[in-house]
């Protein structure tokens, strides 16, 4: 499978493309307390491809599929990327 890239991430949804550096906590290590931006493309990739390394996510239309229910469906509440990837791993069923 080749790699899930930000310019894979739905057309159909704005995102931000601030360019942020690969050693930006943001998006680099493991998700913690760092804010997480729902609009910004670097942001919900990191994210997506985290959580696809836990639950061994692999087809692009799976990612992308992530991808809208974080902007579709993620509480507003949700503030930061631990908490983020915690909500994803409890509600993937759902979706």
């Amino acid at each position: 499978m080749k790699p899930f890239k930000v310019t894979d991430l739905p057309n159909n949804i704005h995102y931000l493309m601030t360019q942020i550096p690969s050693d930006d906590a943001r998006v680099s290590g493991a998700p913690d307390k760092t804010p997480f931006n729902r609009n910004e493309a670097s942001e919900v990739h990191y994210l997506i491809t985290r959580f696809s390394r836990v639950k061994r996510l692999k087809l692009k239309k799976t990612l992308v599929k992530v991808a809208e229910i974080i902007h579709k469906e993620l509480p507003k509440e949700i503030v930061t990327q631990v908490d983020a990837l915690k909500w994803l791993q409890t509600h993937w069923n759902q979706f």
